[in-house]
């Protein structure tokens, strides 16, 4: 699948909003609503947590959280949720012409999978849209549909970005790491103004240069593309994206595409440069934590006091500078190993072992190893060759099964002493993975009743 064809498409293809559901799923849920009647609208599914199976028609998809697939019209849709409850966003939707234009659309016309990855910013995207679609507002209607259109761009750019990250590209994660440590370090312990905040929009066609920067700035990308060149140094910017440029660099800025490309402009000049004993960070680079509504907040905040004169306003002007740094270095650092990924899964191995009788989930599992649930989900299966949740359940059920075989414990406490409080549903699981039910899994070891 071209991304770059896909995103075309959607931003070409005016579309109208039916709905936006927020989807909560029992675990073994098995959806039959669109199982024997095709679907009436096209569909994106945004998974927020849980995991579900969805067959569309002969394919079939394995959706977790920070991943979205999408079903046309006319479709056949299953859904089967796994051991957890699953949460996710489905937004309806046809193309303004109606069905029949899709005949003539390469992918609104099929299904497939994107990537965008675990990314708050497009999670509160996305329940935002859930909750102004509710609404009877005269002006919801109105509001839907561009807030659709930036839940679409971030999540293409957090695809394509994605796509360029590999899950074992460990070095580009630290340098990133590094560079989000050493700004926190420099901008802690030096002295330094915040001068100009500038809003500005570039026309396609236009070009920005300047033969030597004047001072050094945040450039944070809002609406549009563009190309720009620090140095030499080209970088491609997308809503969401940040870039950082020093005094006395050559810079070319370019609108890409038809629309024009809106940024704000932060200027910041040092009055104390700290001893270099930290680690030092280039002249120019890109951070990309992703359209994140409370950094574009703050950067509004800071445009609109910037330009009031007063020594307590320019107090204000520092403080929110400092809040939207704050925000930014956190949305950009990714996670590091502390230790190798082998120790990493051991760990949450014997915690497992520890805590199965307790409620686990795939979010707490990686939150103690310090790392996303994307990465822990990919180096366990890497690893032990099963999903983390998976190997959660076998293990309960090699529990159930030593003490179903072992002892006379009612079926329901043995339910409640591998983390199950429902003993139907225990039931339901344990046959699931064995075959037979507690009481058939019992009664071949030893003719013990209930």
């Amino acid at each position: 699948m071209n991304l770059k064809r896909v995103e075309k498409e959607f931003a070409q293809v005016p579309m109208t909003v039916y709905g936006v559901h927020l989807l909560v799923l029992q675990p073994a849920t098995v959806t039959h609503e669109h199982r024997e009647r095709a679907t009436e609208h096209c569909g994106l599914i945004f998974a927020l947590r849980g995991e579900v199976s969805i067959r569309v028609n002969g394919a079939r998809y394995r959706l977790t959280a920070g991943q979205a697939i999408h079903c046309s019209y006319g479709q056949y849709v299953e859904m089967n949720v796994g051991a957890e409850e699953f949460e996710g966003i489905l937004v309806q939707y046809l193309p303004d012409e109606g069905p029949g234009l899709l005949a003539g659309l390469q992918y609104m016309s099929r299904s497939f999978s994107l990537q965008p990855g675990i990314d708050e910013g497009l999670f509160e995207l996305l329940r935002t849209l859930c909750l102004i679609s509710r609404q009877r507002m005269p002006d919801a209607a109105f509001r839907v549909k561009p807030l659709l259109e930036r839940v679409l761009r971030a999540c293409f750019h957090l695809c394509r970005r994605e796509s360029k990250r590999s899950y074992g590209a460990d070095v580009g994660r630290v340098g990133e790491d590094r560079l989000v440590h050493a700004l926190a370090d420099f901008f802690n312990r030096s002295a330094f103004l915040v001068e100009d905040v500038i809003r500005l929009a570039v026309r396609p066609g236009q070009t920005i240069a300047h033969g030597s920067l004047p001072k050094s700035g945040f450039l944070f990308a809002f609406e549009g593309e563009a190309s720009i060149a620090l140095d030499g140094t080209e970088y491609r910017l997308h809503p969401g994206e940040v870039c950082h440029g020093s005094e006395g660099e050559r810079l070319v800025l370019t609108p890409c595409g038809e629309d024009r490309f809106e940024y704000v402009l932060i200027h910041y000049r040092v009055c104390y440069w700290p001893e270099r004993d930290g680690e030092a960070f280039p002249r120019h680079f890109v951070l990309c934590p992703g359209e994140r509504p409370r950094i574009a907040e703050l950067v509004e905040q800071l445009h609109q006091i910037a330009v009031i004169p007063g020594k307590l306003t320019a107090f204000r002007k520092k403080e929110l500078f400092m809040s939207v740094l704050y925000e930014l270095l956190s949305a950009s650092q990714h996670s590091s190993w502390g230790a190798s990924h082998l120790e990493a899964i051991e760990r949450t191995i014997l915690y497992i072992h520890a805590h199965y009788a307790e409620p686990l989930s795939l979010d707490q599992l990686a939150r103690l190893q310090g790392i996303t649930v994307r990465q822990l989900s990919y180096w366990f299966y890497k690893i032990i060759g099963i999903r983390p949740i998976d190997y959660v359940i076998q293990y309960r059920i090699n529990k159930a099964s030593e003490m179903l075989t072992m002892s006379h414990t009612p079926i329901g406490e043995i339910a409640a002493s591998v983390g199950y409080d429902d003993p139907q549903y225990f039931s339901r699981v344990y046959r699931r993975h064995t075959g037979l039910s507690p009481r058939e899994a019992r009664s071949k070891s030893h003719p013990a009743r209930d």
